[in-house]
């Protein structure tokens, strides 16, 4: 009988010493403060969590995504779904919901926020046989139907209505040497701000297949990604509907044409295969203002079987402008390679993604990958460092409610999402917000990372000293309300970066020449953290 009891016990413990398979799977400590927002793919949930992996709000919809979903500003939540387009308050409670399909709006998978309040969407454009062979393309090389792509921007109007207050399509930015006798008939070589109907990707149904869209205010441009092209665009958004079907007006005086394009310059013929540097890629993105790589361009890279790059990096580009217009050398857009590029593993696997994930820079120069088919987001460093890694424990719809996969179970696959979006403690849409975890706390059953993470969090060593802050701060010291003994204390700006470190730390006060606004002062000793919030008014 005691050896029995003794084998369980063995049992028991070797299972509990298990790396936990969903949920939190790494956590540095070093992560960059802030949380994470995802939607499964499989499910009609939304999930908000905190770097342990706590589950600090989430959203319920009536339908599966198709296929993103956004933080807004303003605390509301922006979602695309399968033929609906909604925002929904903190709360859950609808404030728009647009039926996209019903109104012949095909949305698929990126949608895009706008400072006005409007909504960019990549729609399917179907193009007959007839209608492609009038504009110049190559009936063998075109199907019966063909998926061509287009941006539809929505203004929201009352609960469930909506206008189309802007338009631009790929059709009307062709250009073709094939027959003298149809449309856009001219010199490719010559036109890079158009696009060669008659490029041969071996694809006659969906040649383009858009699958990232995303805006930049300052300069009042979009980008948008062709995935089957290899390539990706800047179009100029401050035109008209009807300049944007042209080729002059708005900033640019380029109407809708390319202002500029990227990763694949055979398809503007120059070049050679060898010159391909984007395949299949997803998700570009321009980084934010007031981040590390402010105006930079990020992409997950997905890479392609067959071709020059068998996997997937992870690469930051940065367009030169010059006059407001992006440079070329040698008749290709620069730059001529990226200015960061980064593949590898993660936790042992090696990233490669052959369709959807995503990826974007964090204010501290750190970035997000998120891994579709693992459900997998995780945090590395330029340097490829990991830092926290996060894989989705919920799966497909099962009697009405998502599937939860316990700790220790496999979801294969049956976890995925589109891509995951890290949002800093200080965006503006937590303003006000009850950031608090849900009574569940974690999604899944357990997980030995995230109760380590709490607890470290919460540090009842601290907690018991009840150590604070003496806010606001004057005089540029920093008081605390009694004496402490720290291994380390670091401050860092909204921003996450770090502008004052301190070892071996033993007393109630330090100075810190900093302006006013708020900080984050970090104490580590031995393995517990506390991280408390600077107010500097002067």
């Amino acid at each position: 009988m005691k050896k029995i009891t003794f084998l369980f016990i063995f049992i028991t413990q070797l299972s509990i010493a298990q790396p936990p398979t969903v949920g939190l799977l790494y956590d540095s400590g070093n992560e960059s403060d802030g949380y994470t927002l995802f939607t499964p793919l499989l499910n009609n949930e939304v999930y908000l969590i905190n770097n342990c992996g706590e589950s600090v709000n989430h959203w319920t919809f009536t339908e599966i995504p198709g296929a993103t979903c956004y933080l807004l500003t303003n605390g509301n939540l922006l979602r695309a779904g399968k033929d609906h387009v909604e925002i929904r308050d903190w709360n859950n409670n609808i404030i728009w919901s647009y039926a996209t399909t019903a109104n012949g709006i095909p949305q698929h998978h990126d949608i895009e926020p706008l400072p006005n309040g409007n909504v960019l969407c990549i729609v399917a454009d179907q193009t007959t046989l007839a209608q492609m062979t009038a504009m110049g393309r190559n009936p063998a090389l075109t199907g019966a139907n063909m998926k061509l792509e287009k941006i539809v921007e929505l203004h929201p109007v009352g609960l469930n209505g909506a206008t189309i207050e802007w338009e631009w399509k790929f059709k009307d930015h062709f250009i073709q040497d094939y027959d003298a006798t149809k449309l856009n008939y001219g010199v490719v070589e010559n036109h890079p701000e158009l696009l060669d109907v008659n490029y041969n990707n071996g694809n006659t149904i969906d040649w383009i297949h858009s699958n990232g869209i995303d805006y930049n205010a300052a300069l009042d441009q979009i980008l948008i990604s062709s995935r089957h092209l290899n390539e990706i665009y800047i179009i100029d958004h401050s035109t008209t509907t009807a300049e944007a079907a042209g080729h002059t007006g708005g900033n640019s005086g380029h109407g809708g044409d390319f202002l500029w394009r990227w990763g694949n310059p055979e398809v503007y013929r120059q070049g050679n295969v060898t010159d391909k540097k984007l395949f299949l890629q997803h998700d570009p993105k321009w980084v934010e203002s007031g981040y590390s790589d402010y105006g930079k361009i990020t992409v997950f890279n997905n890479g392609a079987p067959g071709t020059t790059q068998t996997f997937t990096s992870i690469v930051m580009l940065q367009p030169e402008i010059i006059g407001g217009v992006y440079t070329m050398t040698n008749n290709k857009f620069n730059p001529a390679t990226y200015d960061w590029s980064w593949s590898g593993s993660i936790l042992g696997v090696t990233v490669f993604e052959n369709k959807q994930s995503g990826t974007h820079a964090l204010p501290n120069g750190n970035m997000i990958i998120s891994e579709a088919s693992l459900g997998r987001v995780s945090e590395i460093t330029k340097s490829g460092t990991l830092l926290w890694s996060y894989k989705n424990p919920t799966g497909a719809i099962a009697s009405g409610v998502p599937t939860i996969y316990n700790q220790f179970t496999n979801p294969s696959g049956n976890n995925t999402f589109f891509r995951a979006e890290k949002y800093p403690s200080n965006y503006a849409g937590f303003a006000g917000q009850n950031l608090t975890p849900n009574t569940a706390t974690i999604i899944e059953d357990q997980n030995s990372l995230s109760a380590a993470c709490i607890s470290a969090l919460s540090n009842s060593g601290f907690e018991s000293e009840k150590v604070f802050i003496l806010n606001p701060v004057k005089n540029h010291t920093i008081q605390f309300n009694k004496s402490i003994m720290a291994d380390t204390i670091s401050v860092f700006d909204m921003n996450g970066r770090l502008i004052y470190n301190q070892n071996s730390f033993n007393g109630n006060s330090f100075d810190i020449n900093v302006n006013p606004a708020i900080y984050l002062l970090q104490i580590k000793q031995g393995s517990l953290v506390k991280k408390l919030k600077i107010v500097v008014s002067q």
